[in-house]
């Protein structure tokens, strides 16, 4: 596998990339365990931090002829429903924020992390090159 690709990727790659394996990862924890919880509570906060920081991370990512492409939209989808979430909580409003946070969880992470598999995409790249050598080693 050439790693060299995702080792030489800009910092904002890095820290975005982090910040959304970190977040898919605590969000199936969030999405199995009780909720309500002081666990749930502390835990939600830290997704809410990587989230954030996944989406604002995600403006200094461009495509290859420099510029925004449609995805960033959905950082600041990420930038205003996350806090609204927070808020629907806050005051009470369980099932809004239940829709909120899974909506987020399906639409922000797991359908764009899909489409980051695609051949032409970093981590397709990376995916394609390691299932040929898996292939080439058998």
């Amino acid at each position: 596998m050439n790693f060299t690709p995702l080792l030489t990727a800009g910092s904002a790659v890095h820290i975005h990339l982090t910040a959304t394996i970190l977040a898919l990862l605590l969000g199936i924890m969030m999405l199995a365990r009780r909720k309500g919880t002081l666990s749930h509570r502390l835990l939600g906060w830290i997704w809410v931090g990587l989230m954030l920081t996944a989406a604002v991370s995600s403006f200094w990512i461009t495509s290859i002829r420099g510029s925004y492409s449609p995805i960033h939209a959905l950082s600041v989808l990420v930038l205003v429903l996350v806090p609204l979430a927070v808020l629907a909580i806050r005051r009470g409003k369980v099932t809004r924020h239940r829709m909120a946070m899974t909506g987020l969880f399906f639409g922000a992470l797991v359908i764009p992390g899909l489409f980051t598999l695609l051949p032409m995409r970093l981590l397709g790249r990376l995916m394609t090159d390691g299932v040929a050598l898996l292939t080439l080693a058998q």
